[in-house]
């Protein structure tokens, strides 16, 4: 089978149904990486700086476009989440959170999910990748 047109194992198919060559768009903020969730945490944002060095040692940053995202807008969090969710990740901190405690389990945030410097900020920027692709 040929490769280009899907036949490449786990990959996508380089050329679209359309007969068009797929464009592989990719979303990066290096300040993404600067976050921390907190000791013994298994998400490590500064992994994502790593992947993207690995990306670029791989040369497959030059098969791809890069874009930085735009931070998502509080319009563009609430098409999909609910404004008071929206409106509690803008307010809290971990300054804060003892102020927030029926929110905090509301929605669901704690260990698993915790409140670190520049949440909302972190939020905006994930979620504006998101938006940028869709767009």
């Amino acid at each position: 089978m040929d490769e280009s047109a899907g036949g490449g194992g786990n990959s996508l198919p380089t050329i679209g149904a359309d007969g068009s060559k797929r464009r592989v768009c990719y979303f990066y903020d290096a300040e993404v990486g600067s976050y921390y969730y907190g000791q013994g945490h298994p998400m490590k944002p500064h992994r994502i700086r790593m992947t993207h060095a690995l990306l670029g040692r791989y040369g497959l940053l030059d098969q791809m476009q890069v874009f930085r995202p735009h931070p998502a807008r509080d319009r563009d969090l609430c098409r999909f989440h609910a404004d008071d969710y929206v409106s509690f990740l803008r307010s809290v901190t971990p300054e804060t959170q003892q102020d927030h405690i029926h929110a905090l389990k509301h929605f669901n945030v704690g260990e698993d999910c915790p409140v670190f410097d520049g949440l909302y900020s972190f939020c905006q920027t994930y979620a504006g990748g998101s938006v940028g692709g869709w767009k």
